[in-house]
């Protein structure tokens, strides 16, 4: 099997004049999942949002990377295709869903902490990653949201 070489983890995208901003239109209402109110005002002027604001916080680090979980995110909302928004300036802690570099490959996992030891949890069904005490987990960043796409 020939190594792979793999490359060195994205600290700076760019400087942030590079990030554009691009105003799209926003219901000034939430949308109702059940009965919609049939008195609300839908549009009004200036309704715009920019989802470069909205979905990164840290522009020089933040990365984006497709999900490829074969459905062993989808309990954590995740799902095959999905956008990954992955931050490297959130220092990772139990309970987020990070993505690391684990047996030459990256993962998406959530991570945990079970009995002193590092563990990268996946939807019921799916085994976890349990990290050998003497390993050191390469976490690349903390993922911030995703965008999951419908059509």
């Amino acid at each position: 099997m020939l190594a792979r070489s793999l490359p060195d983890p994205p600290t700076l995208i760019g400087p942030v004049s590079t990030s554009t901003e691009r105003l799209l239109p926003i219901l000034a209402v939430r949308a109702a999942c059940g009965f919609p109110s049939p008195a609300e005002d839908f549009f009004r002027e200036g309704d715009c949002l920019d989802l470069n604001a909205r979905l990164i916080a840290n522009p020089p680090a933040t990365f984006l990377v497709q999900a490829d979980c074969g459905g062993s995110m989808v309990d954590y909302g995740i799902h095959d295709g999905d956008l990954l928004i992955v931050d490297r300036s959130i220092n990772a802690r139990p309970g987020h869903t990070v993505v690391a570099l684990w047996d030459g490959g990256f993962v998406v996992k959530k991570l945990y902490m079970r009995g002193g030891r590092i563990v990268l949890a996946s939807s019921a069904g799916y085994r976890p990653i349990i990290v050998p005490e003497d390993v050191e987990l390469d976490v690349w960043g903390v993922v911030r949201s995703n965008i999951h796409f419908h059509v």
